[in-house]
């Protein structure tokens, strides 16, 4: 098993049982994250921007829908304003994860029970093909807190990290912001349909992106 695959599942492993612990607790459900919007929405403009940001950063560790989240977002906050808390809020939590994981370097793929020889080949091959894996992040549940702790501790280079978040991100806020502006709660068509799109468009550019290297590595071969 390659070793970034063996980190991912190790790393999946852990935030299943910090989702099972949200469920159990029944922390960040859905019908509550809609009530704290509706809650604030006749409050200052701020507090539904601090809502969003701290929800997204939330997702670090308790599995949050964000989709919804940059959906209500975008019906509450307007598209503007909303898209500019969501990428705000998405850029925020993925820097962090990524600076904590920097900080630890190679020792948290050693404490995920990695070799030596595994853990350099797993900051090798990242370092080579980790810019797929954050522009097609946001078409699995989990995988973008993996991306950004691999990219932290592989030690990606910053500037290529926010090039590729902000390629892979912007297009999603943007979706997701500009669709909840567009629907209603009571009938969120819009929004359904975007959520549709999306996912599709991101299956399709991992399945078209895998087929490609499939052939480079076959002519190479």
């Amino acid at each position: 098993m390659h070793p970034i695959i063996k980190v991912s599942l190790r790393l999946v492993a852990l935030f299943i049982g910090l989702l099972l612990l949200t469920r159990l607790m029944g922390w960040f459900d859905l019908s509550d994250i809609k009530r704290w919007f509706e809650l604030l929405q006749h409050q200052p403009v701020e507090s539904l921007i601090a809502l969003v940001i701290a929800l997204l950063l939330a997702d670090l560790l308790f599995s949050i829908p964000t989709v919804w989240v940059a959906l209500f977002a975008g019906y509450f906050l307007g598209f503007q304003v909303g898209f500019g808390a969501v990428f705000l809020g998405l850029i925020t939590a993925a820097f962090c994860a990524y600076e904590a994981s920097r900080g630890m370097g190679l020792q948290l793929f050693s404490r995920l029970g990695l070799s030596a020889g595994e853990q350099a080949k797993v900051q090798d091959d990242f370092l080579s093909y980790g810019s797929l894996m954050l522009l097609l992040s946001r078409s699995a549940p989990m995988l973008p807190e993996i991306t950004y702790c691999l990219a932290g501790a592989a030690k990606m280079p910053r500037l290529k990290f926010t090039l590729f978040f902000c390629l892979g991100h912007i297009p999603y806020a943007l979706l997701t912001t500009y669709a909840g502006s567009r629907s209603n709660l009571e009938a969120p068509y819009p929004a359904l349909a975007a959520l549709l799109l999306l996912y599709v468009g991101l299956w399709g550019a991992a399945f078209v992106l895998k087929r490609k290297h499939q052939t480079v590595h076959s002519d190479l071969t």
